[in-house]
């Protein structure tokens, strides 16, 4: 607790101004998003918000042209309170100003993944009812609905026209609202997805806060590049963070290794968000780019034993992994301490958050409940595949819905990946599951070998036979350059079949 408090103390948050500005930003904006953005321009209104592509906006900036924004969409899109307002950007000044002026208007936001393909948003939008959405102009499948706005647009009416317009000669005052809603897509890449929204409720966000404040040092740093997309989960969160810190948000419209690892040294960023896969491919384009990070916040997919190996030897102990579901968010922590020995751990609970392990046939589920999640204080099924050591630390085991039946017997792609990744030669790997005529399903393995490496497909499944069941032999190795990598970081497994099938 005393840590907390000294943590709170050195962000201004808890000072007698800090406690001034929270309950006046109630009164003036209400308990939405915007109210963050309030505190946090009051107490330090010259510090840098956002920093993109060499254009910086300070907080003071940031929220009155978000001010300036709201009165703007709610007069030429007609939002109002309790709208489902639909965001497809992605990471880019104007989805930030975005993000802060829907929430002012006391609508509701809905981020969707700007990859989806048509049918997938045609069916979102069937469920949601959507009001208003609001776009990137590259965006190409889109809500059917009249009501929307291009972020940018050189000749007709955009977020940009609106943000850049002069003030209205008779500014309507906007209604003060609480607690609207940000929901974000999950697992959109996969076909398989579902929507997660979180209240603006102080106490879901405040108590995990708090201890991730205090378990990664955060109140120290003042730089953080927000490498995952803002329409995730991760990248909402991070964004919210870094408000509450008062701390300068670098953004990219997209993550390339060699801009992202120049962004870093440029500009000496000390914490970074990102998924393993951009960690992988950042360290593998400049180590010494990445020298000022102290520290280095992973999360959204496994993280493999050889890449926390890599990280700790060649930057020290700045690596952190955390899991997080839809329902929750950040559920469980492991430090660089605990990384060290147990490399692939995802931690240990937070307070507050139990979590406990049912059997699934051969395999457990995670459950987790807490009194912050969107669920209420109740059993959880994460769709999580997991084992629990002695000492109380968690280990992803695969996604309960991967799993397939190949010749009558159950099997799970990332048994296979984690066997091969033990592997010395073996640097990363991905599996999926293809149809097959006698067997119904086989897997199919993707892998990615260290630097002058000379193994074969032969030599790896001679290798594989004395390592595993015959049922869990794949059809086919395809050893490749890379792993093709989704907007969010994650292994395009899309992708991947293509890559098979034209095989």
């Amino acid at each position: 607790m005393i840590k907390s408090i000294l943590a709170l103390y050195k962000t201004q948050l808890l000072t007698f101004k800090g406690i001034g500005y929270l309950f006046t930003s109630i009164r003036l904006v209400g308990m939405n998003l915007m109210a963050l953005l309030y505190i946090r321009q009051r107490l330090c209104p010259e510090q840098i918000a956002i920093s993109q592509e060499g254009v910086c906006i300070n907080y003071r900036t940031l929220y009155c042209q978000s001010q300036h924004l709201a009165m703007q969409l709610a007069l030429h899109c007609g939002i109002k309170p309790h709208q489902k307002v639909a965001i497809m950007a992605n990471n880019h000044a104007i989805l930030v100003h975005t993000l802060f002026a829907v929430a002012r208007l006391g609508a509701d936001i809905y981020l969707l993944n700007t990859e989806l393909s048509a049918a997938q948003v045609n069916d979102i939008s069937n469920n949601v009812k959507f009001d208003c959405v609001i776009y990137d102009p590259d965006v190409t499948a889109l809500p059917p609905i009249k009501n929307s706005l291009p972020t940018y647009h050189e000749s007709q009416t955009s977020v940009y026209s609106l943000l850049t317009a002069l003030p209205l000669a008779h500014q309507t005052k906007i209604k003060v609202t609480h607690f609207a809603k940000v929901t974000v897509l999950t697992s959109g890449t996969t076909g398989r997805f579902k929507m997660a929204g979180r209240s603006s409720k102080a106490q879901n966000f405040m108590r995990p806060f708090l201890q991730l404040l205090v378990k990664l040092k955060l109140s120290h740093y003042k730089k953080i590049y927000i490498a995952t997309p803002i329409y995730h989960g991760f990248g909402i969160a991070t964004l919210c963070m870094s408000v509450l810190l008062g701390a300068t948000m670098f953004l990219t419209r997209r993550f390339e290794a060699k801009k992202s690892c120049q962004l870093i040294v440029d500009n000496q960023i000390e914490v970074v968000t990102l998924v393993p896969l951009m960690l992988n491919r950042m360290l593998t384009y400049s180590v010494d780019q990445l020298k000022s990070l102290s520290c280095i916040i992973t999360g959204g997919a496994p993280i493999t034993a050889m890449l926390v190996k890599q990280t700790l030897d060649q930057l020290g102990k700045v690596l952190f992994n955390l899991y997080g579901t839809s329902e929750a968010g950040v559920c469980m922590i492991a430090t660089p301490d605990d990384l060290a020995i147990k490399p692939t751990t995802i931690g240990r609970p937070l307070k507050g958050l139990c979590a406990k392990l049912v059997a699934k046939e051969d395999k457990k589920e995670l459950y987790i409940k807490c009194a912050w999640s969107t669920l209420g204080n109740r059993w959880v099924a994460t769709g999580d595949l997991a084992d629990k050591d002695a000492e109380g630390f968690y280990y992803l085991k695969g996604r309960v819905d991967d799993m397939i039946v190949s010749g009558g017997e159950n099997v799970y792609p990332f048994e296979l990946e984690q066997h091969l990744l033990s592997h010395l030669e073996i640097k990363d790997t991905a599996v999926i599951s293809v149809p097959d005529t006698e067997f119904g399903q086989r897997l199919v393995a993707f892998v990615v070998l260290v630097p002058n490496s000379k193994l074969t497909e032969t030599v790896l499944l001679g290798w594989l036979k004395s390592q595993i069941a015959r049922y869990q032999m794949p059809k086919k190795i395809n050893i490749i350059d890379q792993l093709p990598m989704t907007k969010i970081g994650k292994v395009d497994r899309k992708r991947l079949t293509q890559l098979y099938l034209s095989c």
